[in-house]
């Protein structure tokens, strides 16, 4: 029989370990995003049938759902192994063609994407721009919230939301 104390503590160490996965990422820390315009501003961009749509962080994957509900082949990048998992799970569940990848944003390239939506932090818009400048296709969309590139002109403004044409 297992000794009642390293069960507890196998436990204990086996949450905080699922917890800290969870809110993983210097680059984007979990903040889910408020759906209250993600539709509207989804459509604005252009995400329908036919785009290939990226999320940078995708934490729980709402946007990259909403994305595939609009008909996009929808993406999700995650630094948190169990967000991915929730995410494929609740895209499973719902029967939509979304696809998650666990990886580090930055180590992937974005050359395919019609539409890639970001919400991180400052410092990682910032080191996002030049790459994504130089891997996205012309006339791709970048779709900032909260914090925006520095050296691009958005043609479109909504709220905490900005979108960019590459």
């Amino acid at each position: 029989m297992a000794d009642p104390i390293l069960l507890a503590t196998f436990i204990t160490i086996t949450l905080c370990c699922i917890g800290l996965s969870w809110f993983a990422g210097s680059d984007a820390p979990y903040v889910a995003t408020k759906m209250d315009n993600i539709k509207d501003i989804l459509k604005r961009a252009g995400t329908g049938k036919n785009k290939i749509f990226y999320e940078l962080g995708s934490g729980d994957g709402r946007v990259v759902i909403e994305a595939a509900k609009l008909g996009a082949r929808a993406n999700g990048v995650e630094q948190s192994w169990i967000r991915v998992w929730y995410s494929r799970y609740k895209a499973r569940q719902l029967r939509l063609n979304a696809v998650f990848f666990h990886g580090n944003i930055f180590d992937r390239s974005y050359f395919p994407a019609d539409i890639v939506y970001i919400y991180l932090l400052s410092n990682a818009v910032q080191r996002l721009e030049g790459k994504l400048k130089k891997e996205l296709k012309q006339g791709s969309i970048v779709i900032t919230q909260t914090y925006h590139f520095k050296k691009w002109r958005p043609f479109k403004k909504a709220g905490d939301f900005w979108l960019y044409k590459v």
